[in-house]
């Protein structure tokens, strides 16, 4: 079947309709949308995002997975004004489609992955966990035991229960009250006035997790330092065993 040509203007306003409905999302995750639907191919959408750009109608603002596209208040104007320029059932087809793909998008963005290699060529991977762009957790696994088949499908279901179970076991016992280890350690530093940052590893030769975890406060910070040593090991295997029980699309 033939496909009717597109003119230029209506890709446009396809473009800036999506990404309303989407909210913030990379190049990548708009052009699977896009062509899932069968509503743009990638160079069509490029191009037309290059031009869009430069006329202000979307901007970007960096983020972990690359990237984040979104409409501005010129191209929500544009928008509002030329509606009635896209097919009714091109509309319908992302407003019904819209909600869905928002949440899986969302998903991805909240807990980033990739593929990482560490010492002696041990294969590895490196976990996050976001919250409105800002890293609570950045977990790094070594190791052959560390699942590395649909790494985002399993990280995507495991990252809330791993944080509450990292921050779980580190936080334990701490109350205000109770004094915190003092002292000079490099694996704390402040981030702002309301942030500290941990950065741990289990082993300086051969580490087989390092994680870094932004707190609140700096006697908790201390607190889960001090705990950190005898934690990490369980810690660990906790980490690998929810990554291997997730349950992954296995098609596709």
């Amino acid at each position: 079947m033939e496909r009717r040509f597109i003119p230029e203007t209506e890709n446009k306003l396809i473009l800036l309709y999506a990404l309303r409905a989407l909210g913030p999302v990379t190049g990548m995750q708009l052009i699977q949308f896009l062509a899932e639907l069968d509503l743009m191919n990638y160079f069509t959408m490029q191009l037309s995002l290059s031009d869009m750009e430069k006329q202000g109608q979307i901007e970007t603002r960096a983020h972990p997975l690359g990237s984040l596209m979104d409409i501005t208040a010129e191209g929500a104007f544009t928008l509002e004004s030329f509606t009635g320029k896209i097919p009714r059932s091109r509309r319908q087809l992302i407003d019904q489609e819209a909600p869905a793909w928002q949440e899986r998008f969302r998903s991805e963005q909240m807990a980033p992955t990739e593929a990482v290699t560490g010492p002696q060529g041990v294969p590895g991977a490196r976990l996050k966990l976001l919250e409105s762009d800002a890293v609570l957790m950045d977990v790094t696994l070594l190791g052959e035991d560390v699942p590395r088949t649909r790494l985002e499908q399993r990280w995507r279901r495991t990252a809330p229960t791993v944080y509450q179970e990292v921050t779980q076991r580190l936080m334990a016992g701490f109350t205000p009250d109770v004094p915190a280890p003092q002292g000079d350690d490099p694996a704390l530093t402040q981030a702002s006035r309301a942030e500290w940052l941990l950065t741990l590893q289990d082993s300086p030769e051969r580490p087989g997790l390092i994680l870094l975890l932004t707190l609140p406060d700096e006697q908790l910070a201390r607190w889960c330092l001090a705990r950190w040593p005898a934690a990490c090991a369980d810690l660990r295997q906790s980490i690998v065993d929810a990554l291997q029980r997730a349950q992954v699309l296995t098609f596709g």
